[in-house]
């Protein structure tokens, strides 16, 4: 990957992309403030690529303030809880740009997978697998094949990703080493101070450190299963015949894979576990599988 270098131009694009008046954060900045005064554009440039350079942030610009909204009236329940993490506006601006650059040396290298519908530019993530969905089931239903199927699901998708091998895959995928020498230092900082209905759950020195999970960029999850995808098609277990049924489609939380052989299905999940269990993106050490078919 080319060195990073920020301009003003770079900050304006990130800018441009974002809300304008989402939760405020910490610094009680919003992006429509960003958006207007665009003299403070190249401020930002400068002071952002000597952060990069440096390899460092303030504390400040790492820490989120972490709501818990309940889901439904029964309060006593921690499982019944939604947790909305806002960051701040000046740290997810400079992550938006180092994310559009990681996303550009993805895309002219072709690292990501073809069949990674998620975070993919012009992709429909959610709209491409339920299509695939429905013409398969209704393939195998008129002609009467056999078909095994399989959903993999990562529940709560960024708090299962360990920040050892986040940066990992930075590196295998050749990632600018002062772009991943400075998300590694952030991660050390990362933490959160919880507030429920408004009111501040956390004591004043009292902060939440978070050890998993992802605060950059849905891209950055994806890239963390981009291996498994690469496992998966490099496996050799799909015969001529089979590749019409085959898909696994990896997108933001999970994939499928449809099969008309159980048996080479299930080679492919125990592929998967293995995978799973090796990063530890699990917290259980290991993962009982099973397909269904008919």
């Amino acid at each position: 990957m080319d060195p990073v270098i920020i301009t003003p131009d770079d900050v304006a694009e990130a800018v441009r992309r974002a809300s304008n008046w989402k939760s405020l954060r910490l610094d009680g900045l919003y992006h429509y403030w960003q958006k207007g005064f665009v003299v403070c554009h190249a401020v930002l440039a400068r002071q952002f690529q000597e952060a990069l350079d440096q390899k460092s942030v303030p504390n400040l610009f790492t820490t989120g303030i972490t709501h818990v909204v309940p889901k439904d009236r029964d309060s006593s329940d921690p499982s019944k809880y939604r947790l909305i993490t806002c960051l701040l506006t000046i740290y997810k601006t400079l992550t938006s740009i180092l994310s559009a650059r990681i996303t550009r040396h993805l895309n002219s290298n072709q690292v990501m997978s073809r069949a990674q519908n998620g975070c993919r530019g012009g992709g429909r993530g959610t709209k491409e697998p339920l299509l695939i969905d429905e013409v398969i089931g209704k393939v195998v239903k008129r002609n009467r094949l056999n078909l095994s199927t399989a959903w993999i699901d990562y529940k709560t998708a960024f708090d299962s990703v360990p920040h050892t091998w986040l940066k990992k895959v930075l590196e295998l995928y050749k990632v600018d080493c002062t772009v991943r020498d400075f998300l590694g230092q952030c991660m050390r900082q990362w933490n959160m101070i919880l507030y429920h209905l408004g009111e501040r759950m956390t004591a004043a020195k009292n902060h939440i450190r978070i050890r998993r999970g992802d605060c950059l960029s849905p891209t950055w999850f994806c890239l963390s299963l981009n291996p498994l995808s690469t496992l998966l098609e490099g496996s050799g277990r799909i015969s001529a015949s089979e590749r019409r049924y085959k898909s696994n489609p990896p997108f933001l939380y999970g994939f499928k894979l449809f099969y008309a052989s159980r048996s080479h299905l299930m080679e492919l999940l125990n592929i998967t576990c293995d995978f799973n269990n090796s990063i530890r993106i699990l917290k259980k050490k290991s993962l009982k599988i099973g397909a269904g078919g008919g």
